[in-house]
């Protein structure tokens, strides 16, 4: 199955931003308008689940009460291990069950199934297109670990955990590696759970599946051509945030976050770390019922890499938006959106360092809300565009640029309509720099501060208002 998340759509704003390499060379007051960003995808191909075909050797485990220990260890190929512990005679399920299991050879098989609080499963696999699968929980099963270790090529890896304060953990090392976990909790005293998945290698693929409150998420991934996708609802009935952590080393990386916490006071928190070349990070965030969005995206942080991309989507409901990212190197590129309503506020950082980056910026407030955008460019040939559009009373832009380098082009669109003002800074440092400001304000003010040193530079500053002093 093939999950597709195109980013972008639930915007409403017109500023529906695609663009590429483009410099400065526009010499046009006249047209300030926004460059158009193609709408991206993020896709991961789930494998199918269940065994890989050979059954030599089967050992079946069937194991009913508390505090029972059962282990598995099977040598050669074709393995087939079943570990079930119900708990049958026990009204609260099975309670401090444990279940080890060790493989070792192509095509091993092993499958946990653990009901109840307080079990303990773990899995070893080393060889060839091993599979471990564990199912964890019924009723209101709380405190379950479940664990899986895989070396080789082409293992897999699905660890299911239902309710309150599960923990999951998968480490894979080798090539062409699937692990998926997904668990969900109630609302029955839940602080949540946590999943962690650590790959190494080549063309891995993990993917993180939450629902329900308080959920944590980390992935690692070294390597090359490596795909990470978190999935993340929260909803009412803990505190109603969403963690995720993302950490990839190499070239030709994915990384995918999607949360949505519905909540009161919904968080959502998201931290992509890339360092390579050629790696895409995609984020979309929702929060409601004043809840908050935090995305930070760092690329190339302590090596300097090329061609990296960076979008973010942030929504919010009487909340706020918030995002950071950094990249180093050369033709980089940054794309934020974000929408706030019902008093929300949009607060857009982003630090590039080198030459050909591409920045671009959209937000729309309303209903008293507001729009903040810094952008900060050190290098040649960078590109930067910011589209800020704020309705209601109370309602406010307001735009940084600093650019420092040659051959630099910022371009600022501000609309502010029946509400308090537009505000632009721009500060140009080098030679053929560009600078295009246009504000539109409506029983608003517009003020536009530009600085440029260097020679053959440009400005541009349009404001239309019907109320307010433009200077």
């Amino acid at each position: 199955m093939k999950k597709q998340i195109l980013l972008g759509a639930a915007f409403l704003f017109a500023a529906s931003m695609t663009f590429g390499q483009t410099n400065g060379n526009r010499v046009d007051c006249d047209d300030c308008s926004i460059p158009q960003v193609d709408c991206l995808d993020c896709s991961i191909d789930q494998l199918v689940s269940g065994p890989r075909g050979a059954d030599i050797n089967t050992s079946l485990v069937d194991q009913d009460g508390v505090g029972n220990t059962a282990i598995v260890d099977q040598y050669g190929d074709g393995n087939f291990s079943t570990v079930k512990q119900d708990g049958q005679m026990n009204m609260y399920g099975g309670v401090g069950n444990e279940a080890y299991v060790d493989q070792y050879g192509v095509k091993n098989h092993s499958d946990i199934k653990q009901e109840g609080n307080y079990n303990y499963g773990e899995v070893y696999q080393e060889g060839f297109k091993n599979y471990a699968k564990q199912d964890v929980g019924v009723g209101w099963a709380e405190y379950n670990d479940a664990f899986a270790h895989q070396y080789g090529e082409e293992n897999t890896s699905f660890q299911k955990q239902r309710y309150d304060n599960n923990m999951a953990h998968v480490d894979q090392e080798g090539i062409a590696n699937y692990a998926e976990q997904d668990q969900s909790s109630g609302a029955n005293g839940a602080n949540g759970s946590t999943a962690y998945i650590w790959q190494f290698g080549t063309e891995n693929q993990a993917k993180q599946m939450q629902r329900g409150s308080d959920n944590n998420a980390v992935a690692i991934q070294e390597g090359f051509q490596n795909t990470s996708s978190e999935d993340q609802m929260s909803d009412a009935g803990g505190s109603s945030w969403n963690n995720s952590y993302v950490d990839q080393w190499g070239a030709w990386n994915l990384s995918c976050v999607y949360q949505d916490a519905t909540g009161r006071g919904a968080y959502n928190d998201s931290f992509v770390w890339q360092t390579g070349e050629n790696n895409s990070s995609f984020v979309n965030q929702y929060a409601r019922r004043f809840g908050s969005n935090v995305s930070s995206v760092v690329q190339n942080w302590f090596l300097y890499g090329h061609d990296n991309v960076s979008k973010v989507n942030q929504v919010a409901i009487a909340g706020r938006n918030n995002s950071d990212v950094w990249q180093e190197g050369s033709h980089n590129m940054s794309v934020v959106d974000q929408y706030a309503v019902r008093r929300s506020s949009n607060t857009s950082s982003v630090y590039q360092f080198g030459g050909g980056n591409t920045s671009g910026v959209g937000q729309y407030a309303s209903s008293g809300a507001s729009n903040e955008s810094n952008v900060m460019q050190s290098g040649a040939g960078n590109y930067s565009a910011v589209n800020q559009n704020a309705e209601g009373i109370g309602s406010w832009n307001d735009s940084d640029v600093f650019q420092d380098g040659y051959d630099n082009y910022s371009c600022v669109d501000q609309n502010a309509i029946g509400g308090f003002s537009n505000m632009s800074i721009v500060s140009q440092i080098g030679d053929n720099n560009q600078s295009f400001v246009d504000q539109n304000a409506i029983t608003a003010s517009n003020t536009s501060n530009v600085n440029q040193m260097g020679n053959g530079n440009l400005s541009c500053v349009t404001q239309v208002g019907t109320t307010g002093t433009p200077f």
